[in-house]
């Protein structure tokens, strides 16, 4: 009897292991899919896109590249369905960006001083667009001439101080960002440089607050790739594929394009429309009876793509999910709103308008694997 006790017992704790261990081989499957897709001449988009929307696996101990970094930069246009021309066009637009921060980056002594060399050898000034000729550099610090070289640079140096207030406030509780090591110094100078470059190549946007937090999961993916190859070239490869994402959300921090068919006001419209086709009652109880604007909410959620809305190991694998969806990041964005609308519907309904603004204004906290399946479920038959 005691031995056939046992041998319960025994078969008792396989079934007990038996998940765990169908779980691993799962992800172990999972993970081999996504080598074998990335590993292709031609990467089959298709597949990958279908991969990624149920989130990209960890980097593991040993592992010699990230496949969620090496994903990212597919999905966003860094890097081919071609592989062969991954060695030449990551090294071109590298030496792109090393060319915009030494053109951006001045420092006017340094300039006036190359200028007076310059003038002694008699070559012949820079007159690229955009770059500091040297016919310029003739004045000084009190100068108010509007072509004047240390206009610019007090101009360049507010920009350059709204972009370091933000970029000390991301992510204050993650180590990459914030640690006494010096490591989240050298990343916080990367996030400033790429930020002020994209502010300099952008002068009819310039920075606006919150592109640094659209910036914080890029550079962090690319950094944090275990080929030190690729790893190196993070702030560049972060800067491109930061600029693919603000080319599909920029209407959103342009100001004059608030009230515009693509700017935030219609994109909160949309957000609305959603709700309603899907939830009336949720969506009557909070615009008709709470009276409640999207803007007290829903402005943050699309403009910084709920950056701020959950944990950022959450907010990665989120962004799988963002940027792999075939419809668009945007459609995708706001798709995953009306789930988390959804998904607080029962607090949402019983709340009076005071509770319900907390509750929007700090989301409670959530699986985001329940609600990117809820988003698919609502979703999964509709036109939309």
């Amino acid at each position: 009897a005691a031995v056939g006790d046992g041998a319960a017992s025994a078969a008792g704790d396989s079934e007990l292991e038996s998940p765990a261990r169908t779980k691993k081989d799962l992800y172990e499957a999972r993970i081999e899919e996504f080598e074998r897709v990335l590993s292709a001449e031609v990467i089959d988009l298709n597949a990958l896109r279908k991969l990624a929307l149920g989130g990209v696996p960890e980097c593991r101990p040993g592992d010699v590249y990230s496949l969620r970094a090496r994903t990212w930069k597919i999905l966003l246009g860094h890097l081919s369905k071609d592989t062969k021309t991954w060695g030449e066009s990551q090294r071109k637009r590298r030496r792109q960006y090393a060319e915009f921060c030494e053109e951006f980056m001045v420092d006017p002594t340094k300039v006036a001083a190359e200028s007076d060399a310059t003038d002694a050898n008699g070559a012949a000034s820079r007159n690229r667009e955009g770059s500091l000729s040297t016919s310029q550099v003739d004045d000084d610090p009190l100068s108010t001439k509007s072509d004047s070289v240390w206009n610019k640079y007090f101009a360049d140096n507010e920009v350059k101080d709204q972009i370091a207030r933000d970029v000390d406030r991301t992510h204050p509780d993650i180590h990459f960002f914030n640690n006494q090591d010096g490591s989240s110094a050298v990343h916080k100078e990367c996030m400033k440089r790429t930020l002020f470059v994209f502010a300099k190549l952008n002068p009819g946007l310039k920075y606006v607050q919150g592109m640094n937090e659209l910036h914080a999961p890029l550079l962090w993916t690319f950094r944090t790739d275990p080929d030190e190859a690729e790893s190196e070239h993070a702030e560049a490869d972060a800067f491109f594929c930061f600029m693919e994402i603000m080319s599909e959300f920029r209407d959103h921090f342009c100001k004059q394009l608030d009230n515009s068919s693509s700017g935030i006001r219609a994109t909160m419209t949309t957000l609305l429309g959603y709700l309603q086709e899907h939830d009336y009652e949720l969506w009557d109880h909070l615009v008709n009876r709470m009276s409640i604007d999207p803007q007290y909410f829903a402005f943050r959620w699309i403009t910084l793509m709920c950056s701020q809305e959950f944990h950022f190991p959450d907010l990665i694998r989120l962004w799988d999910t963002f940027l792999a969806d075939p419809k668009g990041r945007l459609d995708s964005l706001l798709k995953f709103c009306v789930a988390m609308l959804v998904s607080a519907r029962d607090l949402l309904l019983a709340g009076d308008f005071a509770s319900n603004l907390k509750l929007l204004q700090s989301y409670p906290p959530t699986d985001v694997n329940v609600l990117i399946a809820k988003a698919q479920e609502i979703f999964a038959q509709s036109k939309v």
